[in-house]
């Protein structure tokens, strides 16, 4: 199972992209407050967000509930300590705290702000130091409307839950994460890879209205109707725009997903490889077949190298011949039955708690790159254990998973790989982080290399998948990257999300790419 171990880990994931176009009862978590925040602190976003009445809506420093939090992050470097955390609980709350930290914030302090949701982003996109986080944790609902057959969900719900809670409450669901415990959030504004993308397209193509709070604090729906530009530029394009605090989600009808695991020896990488580029060059076909390859070091399961392939029809379909020639491969073990999407995305969670590092690239299908892949892979495996100790390495590449639509992927006619390489250490410093990046960047540099020589590069780069040294919001294109920087300027024009919102990819550092098949 993915994320069983503690141990420090590489992650890299394939996925598989067809011809893409450019998409035109409630869980709550309780947590005592009878700390209010009430005495003047000296820190003055935090002073300003007590004056506007938020005071029982604040974690301090030294407190348990502040420590508590703290260590929710799944990312331990990404663990960093606000001078304050704000809770709202509701869009109006939220508005109210964006319009004390605007005002408070026109003095010459050196202090920003940071937005989390579910807490998953790379490190530093959704934490501060020095200032003060917005923690949507507390607007975590999840509900069915029956009648418009749609799902509100709250940004700062985990996709576990929102899977559990519409299957009690509906007996549907919505395309959403794969990893039961990343939040809704900055899944759906990063794209949004799931396990329905096959058929549906990103998570984010399914959102049909989004409630947002803007940097003036007034509270506005973006949708077909209302706010279509925001409603499009919403899907993909981060935190740019405003908070978003409601995600109206079409839902669809709950099916138990065929579902299953097989552990290989990695002296079958070569067939995996040619599994895998068949099963990408039939994404009609298969549209509700989803085939996942994770090439992994970890010492708990084997000292050498192991494949795992996570299988799904998201149909129910036990019996489909999508996954064939996989299956004759040999294992050491493989499942195969019928799981929840709520029990399937708990049993792919990543471990919390370890200092994370990533990068991605996009590739078109190609048997010959992705073998390159696998080799590059083996030798970071190397590379990294003899240098952090592999006792401390669990190193996982991510196969293949259908794809859907991505932002500005309209432009490529053929299917294509998107790589991610993840790196987790659990007992390193931050020294060890640093060897582990800069090991990482010469393998993805390397493998962009190949590619480009075997004329399968793409300059297309997947925000939830993405380095803070890479430009996502670039890679859409020119035309994208006007219409999205036309959109923050209609909505914020004195540039709030671009200056006092530092965390993530911002359009003020965008400088467009013209996509480049090479």
């Amino acid at each position: 199972m993915l994320g069983a171990t503690e141990r420090c880990g590489v992650l890299a994931t394939l996925l598989l992209l067809p011809p893409l176009v450019w998409p035109t009862s409630t869980i709550n978590i309780t947590q005592n407050l009878t700390e209010s925040a009430s005495e003047i602190t000296g820190f003055p976003p935090c002073d300003a967000l007590i004056s506007a009445g938020l005071g029982n809506r604040i974690l301090l420093a030294a407190t348990d509930a502040y420590e508590s939090r703290i260590q929710s992050w799944w990312s331990a470097n990404g663990r960093l300590r606000p001078w304050c955390l704000v809770q709202p609980h509701t869009a109006q709350e939220l508005s109210v705290a964006v319009m004390a930290l605007s005002d408070s914030g026109r003095g010459a302090g050196d202090w920003q702000i940071a937005v989390r949701c579910g807490g998953h982003s790379l490190p530093g996109a959704n934490n501060i130091a020095n200032g003060v986080t917005i923690d949507l944790g507390m607007m975590n609902h999840s509900h069915y409307d029956h009648d418009r057959q749609l799902a509100r969900v709250g940004p700062g719900a985990a996709w576990k839950d929102v899977y559990y809670n519409l299957l009690r409450h509906g007996n549907v669901t919505v395309s959403g994460g794969r990893d039961g415990g990343v939040g809704v959030g900055g899944f759906l504004l990063g794209g949004g890879m799931s396990y329905h993308s096959g058929r549906s397209g990103l998570g984010c193509n399914e959102v049909v209205n989004f409630e947002v709070v803007l940097a003036n604090g007034s509270i506005v729906d973006a949708n077909s109707n209302e706010n279509p530009a925001l409603w499009k530029a919403l899907k993909g394009g981060g935190l740019n725009f405003g908070i978003v605090t409601n995600f109206d989600i079409r839902a669809i009808p709950a099916v138990d997903l065929a579902y299953g695991q097989s552990i290989i020896t990695s002296n079958h990488s070569d067939e995996i490889v040619d599994a895998v580029v068949e099963f990408t060059n039939h994404p009609e076909e298969l549209a509700d077949d989803v085939l996942i390859i994770l090439y992994i070091h970890d010492l708990e399961i084997r000292e050498d190298m192991t494949i795992l392939a996570i299988r799904a029809n998201t149909q129910g379909d036990l019996n489909t011949t999508s996954f064939d020639r996989i299956n004759k491969i040999p294992s050491l073990m493989s499942s195969w039955e019928h799981s929840s999407l709520a029990d399937a995305a708990i049993m792919s969670q990543l471990p919390a708690g370890l200092k994370n590092t990533w990068k991605t690239l996009t590739f078109l299908n190609s048997a010959r790159v992705l073998r390159h892949a696998a080799s590059l892979y083996s030798q970071l495996v190397s590379s990294l254990s003899a240098m952090i100790g592999a006792e401390n390495l669990q190193v996982t590449c991510i196969g293949v998973r259908k794809g859907g639509n991505v932002l500005g992927l309209e432009r490529i006619s053929s299917n294509a790989v998107l790589w991610v390489t993840y790196i987790g250490i659990k007992n390193g410093d931050d020294a060890s982080v640093g060897i582990a990046q800069a090991e990482l960047s010469a393998m993805t540099s390397k493998l962009e290399g190949f590619a480009i020589g075997e004329e399968t590069g793409v300059e297309y780069v997947y925000l939830n998948y993405a380095d803070a040294s890479q430009d996502p919001l670039g890679s859409y294109g020119p035309e994208n990257v006007a219409f999205m920087k036309d959109v923050a300027r209609q909505y914020d024009p004195n540039g709030f999300w671009q200056q006092r919102v530092p965390g993530g990819f911002k359009l003020s550092r965008v400088t467009a790419q013209e996509l480049v098949l090479c």
